[in-house]
């Protein structure tokens, strides 16, 4: 227990906040899905009192049509909830929207509920959420808490309650504190940073070894992605999220024409959790994370998920440091042979004066 105080065992027994949380949800040309969104927070059994909609400015004319239609369709919701609109004067791009909208709301709000415009709540996800934000208020080692549910490995028959802690978080309905928020200093010009210095410091577990994987290609391509960049910087600084056995929320973005990131047709795993009419109420009895998440990686079982990447490789530096990190002929074996293997890459990525 992080302080001392007494963990509730449920969220029935947690009164909500005195002040309900904003509901912050970034949008840009996406109406047809927000629509879905919107009628879901229309049927929530706790209704919110605003939504702070911030919308992206368009980048071309095309995109005006559509951002114009994104707002006609939250000025016509403000009769259901009122809709404080905030509208970008150009075009900031995903992550740097979603952080100064972060910053902003905290300016005003001690603590906020996130969701994204291709996210759809089922009826008790406000609910919990408030109630998750009261329960874990005083327990500074929180940082944020999560609707979507994201188990590694097979630590799921471990779980027993419908709530865990985790060091690894999405943001497919989201919620956090603006204390917690600027403990770590978030920022636009954070977005391109790690705290642990290169993706191979990162401390490998089932959990953050996807984590590791994305940064790996966020360095290389020289791309962003807040909730990595969020992630790590609260890894960092040893705080966990508090996640669900089960999803609340409904991810619709996959496949959509104007969707960044997720345009393919939708993996398996992405909704495999989700249950509409899950209401999750039982707590973790402490902070502490199972031993199967925490337990670090060796440096074979390490290596032997980077090597599964495709067009993964490694930096002379990268495969010092995890020769140095991970004595023993096995982990040398794998570092070397990964090392080799993936050095065609490297050679013309250096060739064409790319980042290696």
């Amino acid at each position: 227990m992080a302080n001392g105080e007494h963990l509730p065992a449920t969220l029935d027994e947690v009164s909500l906040p005195q002040v309900l949380p904003p509901i912050l949800l970034p949008a840009f040309t996406r109406a047809d899905l927000l629509k879905q969104v919107l009628d879901g927070l229309a049927e929530q059994s706790l209704r919110p009192p605003m939504i702070i909609a911030v919308v992206d400015g368009p980048r071309n004319e095309r995109e005006q049509a559509l951002v114009e239609e994104t707002v006609q369709l939250l000025e016509d919701f403000s009769a259901i909830i009122p809709v404080e609109l905030v509208r970008r004067s150009q075009n900031l791009g995903c992550d740097k929207n979603i952080v100064t909208a972060f910053n902003e709301t905290f300016q005003t709000h001690d603590s906020l509920v996130y969701l994204e415009d291709d996210i759809v709540p089922n009826p008790c996800f406000y609910d919990r959420m408030c109630r998750l934000l009261a329960a874990y208020k005083n327990q500074k080692q929180v940082f944020s808490i999560s609707a979507y549910s994201s188990i590694a490995g097979n630590a799921k028959d471990q779980i027993k309650a419908d709530f865990f802690t985790s060091h690894r978080v999405f943001s497919w309905g989201y919620a956090t504190w603006a204390d917690r928020w600027h403990d770590i200093a978030m920022s636009t010009d954070k977005l391109y940073s790690n705290p642990f210095g290169a993706f191979y410091k990162i401390p490998p577990t089932i959990e953050t070894q996807a984590t590791i994987i994305n940064q790996f290609w966020m360095e290389k391509q020289q791309t962003t992605d807040w909730v990595i960049t969020m992630t790590l910087e609260a890894l960092h600084q040893n705080r966990i999220h508090i996640i669900p056995k089960v999803s609340f929320v409904y991810n619709i973005g996959f496949g959509h024409p104007e969707s960044k990131t997720y345009r393919g047709k939708e993996p398996a795993w992405v909704n495999a959790g989700y249950d509409p009419e899950a209401c999750p109420n039982t707590l973790p009895p402490s902070l502490e994370l199972l031993d199967c998440l925490q337990a670090p990686l060796t440096g074979s079982q390490l290596i032997q998920r980077l090597g599964r990447q495709n067009g993964l490789w490694l930096s002379p530096s990268a495969a010092l440091y995890l020769l140095q990190q991970y004595p023993g002929w096995s982990s040398w074996g794998s570092c070397l042979q990964l090392f080799t293997t993936r050095l065609p890459v490297l050679l013309k990525r250096w060739r064409s004066g790319q980042s290696i």
